[in-house]
């Protein structure tokens, strides 16, 4: 078997998702391909607009052959520990020869080089960037700032400072650090995108999944028809929630949650104050978006402190977080073309951890277990966010 990985939220599946399956498929000659896929809550810190199993359910349909579920841990973590979660749970495949993504830029080189350059920073780098984080960016936004001057003085570096900071850019970069920190010799497949992924309009062919979003929380559903798998267009009729009731569960969780324990959450900066500063604001609020917008500032985006109400919410801490990340990886298989049952005994050969019944999770240790409770809370929240009820855990064959 000659597999090429897809890392993924289809949230929704696009035309455009579909159209770098098959790219990835014809073009780096696999005969599967294998999707990692966030579960029941997003990395921008959002839940996700259908189940997992329906997300799933409609890649399987539209060209993928299996889809695993990345942890809820990692799904919902800042870029670069969302592509080491999927990447590790990658590097134990031996069939995996290819990582697929798309990017802004559609250079492999040009994300290598950057992704080298991020891996080896000159000294005269860290200063311009240190410079700009104390004058209060946040983190990706200071590592622009900084690249941009950076490139001034050392012009062999222009190139990759206009890349950086897209979101897809990013993440493929993210893909091959990963890769390099766990010594996981993969190939690297791009796909350039036609539109910018923060784009909030229903332009060219393949918008953006955010538009789309966008244009189904305002019921433009014959705007979207066109955007999107017929299979998924079904299912995106039958959503039954904004999105409101997340909000009003993670805001009185930020009430209601002391000091003291929310210093332990994960990704909480503490020497920042950013704890006191997120209790002041839910005290000062009484709807999630006045939270956020008291919350946010140039240091911490709002994407950061939507995942980190996502950690208080479902109480992950640092401790959690770092048990888990030093766990070996489960492959919580959500779906499987029921042609290519032959995959998941090629799996079940490398990966001691595999998961397709509820039975299945007795065999992972005590802290998978804890990962695995998210996970099936997680998709619980969920089901009460869209007022639904779907049940983990029985793989589906599609």
């Amino acid at each position: 078997m000659k597999a090429t990985a897809i890392i993924c939220e289809y949230n929704p599946l696009t035309n455009g998702h579909v159209r770098q399956m098959r790219a990835a498929k014809e073009e780096t000659g696999a005969d599967t391909i294998i999707c990692i896929m966030g579960g029941s809550f997003t990395q921008r810190g959002e839940s996700a607009i259908l189940d997992k199993y329906t997300r799933a359910k409609t890649a399987i349909l539209s060209g993928a052959d299996i889809v695993i579920e990345l942890p809820t841990v990692y799904a919902i973590s800042p870029a670069d520990n969302f592509a080491y979660g999927a990447v590790k749970m990658l590097s134990s495949l031996p069939f995996v020869q290819c990582i697929s993504f798309g990017s802004e830029c559609g250079d492999i080189a040009l994300l290598q080089k950057a992704a080298d350059f991020i891996d080896n920073e000159p000294n005269d780098f860290k200063i311009v960037l240190n410079r700009y984080l104390s004058d209060g960016y946040s983190y990706p936004k200071a590592y622009s700032l900084a690249l941009s001057d950076f490139s001034e003085k050392e012009p062999a570096f222009s190139d990759i400072k206009d890349i950086v900071d897209a979101p897809n850019n990013s993440l493929g970069i993210c893909y091959m650090r990963a890769a390099k920190k766990l010594g996981f010799n993969v190939a690297f497949h791009t796909m350039k995108r036609e539109n910018n992924d923060s784009s909030f309009d229903l332009i060219g062919e393949y918008p953006s999944a955010s538009a789309i979003r966008r244009a189904i929380r305002r019921e433009k559903f014959d705007e979207v028809k066109q955007y999107v798998p017929e299979v998924c267009f079904e299912e995106l009729l039958k959503i039954k929630s904004d999105g409101t009731p997340l909000n009003d569960l993670c805001l009185y969780k930020m009430k209601s949650v002391s000091g003291y324990d929310l210093e332990k959450i994960y990704d909480m900066d503490v020497s920042g104050g950013l704890h006191n500063r997120l209790k002041m604001a839910a005290y000062d609020s009484v709807t999630f978006d006045e939270f956020l917008e008291k919350a946010k500032t140039k240091k911490y985006t709002m994407a950061r402190i939507k995942r980190i109400c996502l950690y208080n919410l479902f109480d992950i801490t640092q401790k959690l977080y770092n048990d888990i990340d030093s766990s070996p990886a489960y492959y919580n298989v959500l779906a499987i073309n029921k042609e290519r049952k032959d995959i998941l005994t090629e799996l079940s050969n490398v990966a001691p951890n595999v998961i397709v019944r509820y039975a299945d999770t007795n065999k992972v240790g005590h802290i998978l277990k804890l990962s695995l409770k998210l996970d099936f809370q997680a998709q619980g929240t969920l089901n009460l966010i869209n007022r639904t009820q779907k049940f983990d855990k029985t793989t589906l064959f599609v």
